[in-house]
C-alpha cells in the first residue's frame, strides 16, 4: 500500500478551492475599503457633493453591495481555510491494489483520535470537484460500523491511486 499525504496545491486546487476563491473575490474590496476610508480622512470627500447624482449612487452601491460584504466574508474564507487545512494535515490515505484506507485524525477537546475507514470491494469511485466518493464497502475499524460510501476530501498527493483500486475488486 501507498501512503498519500497531505499537500497543499491538491488542496487549494480541490478542497480548499472555493475558500481561495472567496479570498481572491474578497481582497480588492478591502483594499477599495482602505482607500474610502484613506480619501475620507483625508478630506478628499468634501467635493464629492459637487459629483453628479449617478456618480454618488454607484460609490454607495459598490460600498454597500461589494465593499461592506467583503468585510466577512475575507476573514470567514481565510479562517475557514486555515481550520480545514489544520484538520486535513495529520491524515492520511493508504491506497493499495483492492483496497483504501483513509485514516482520519479528529482533534476532540485537545485529545486527537485517529478513525480508520477501510474501503474493500469496491465497485465505484466517483470523483467531485473537492472530494472523491468510493462506493463499495466500507468499515470504520474503532466502532466496527459498516457503510456504503466514504468520502474523501481532495487534498493528498497521487489521488489517482485510490481510483484505481476499483478496477481491481
Amino acid at each position: 500500500m501507498e501512503k498519500l499525504l497531505f499537500d497543499h496545491e491538491v488542496f487549494d486546487a480541490g478542497a480548499g478551492k472555493i475558500y481561495q476563491m472567496l479570498i481572491n473575490i474578497a481582497m480588492p474590496a478591502m483594499v477599495f475599503g482602505v482607500l474610502e476610508i484613506a480619501l475620507i480622512n483625508s478630506g478628499g470627500m468634501a467635493q464629492f457633493a459637487d459629483y453628479p447624482e449617478w456618480v454618488k449612487w454607484i460609490f454607495i452601491l459598490i460600498t454597500a453591495v461589494y465593499v461592506v460584504p467583503s468585510l466577512f466574508v475575507f476573514p470567514t474564507a481565510w479562517m475557514l481555510r486555515s481550520w480545514k487545512k489544520s484538520s486535513l494535515k495529520d491524515n492520511y490515505v493508504k491506497a493499495g491494489r483492492k483496497s483504501v484506507e483513509y485514516h482520519k485524525v479528529e482533534n476532540i477537546m485537545g485529545d486527537p483520535r485517529e478513525n480508520v475507514y477501510v474501503a474493500t470491494q469496491i465497485k465505484k469511485v466517483e470523483e467531485t470537484r473537492t472530494k472523491l466518493i468510493i462506493k463499495g464497502n466500507i468499515q470504520e475499524q474503532a466502532t466496527g460500523n459498516r457503510s456504503e460510501e466514504l468520502v474523501i476530501p481532495k487534498a493528498f498527493e497521487h489521488m489517482d491511486l485510490i481510483k484505481r483500486a476499483a478496477r481491481y475488486r
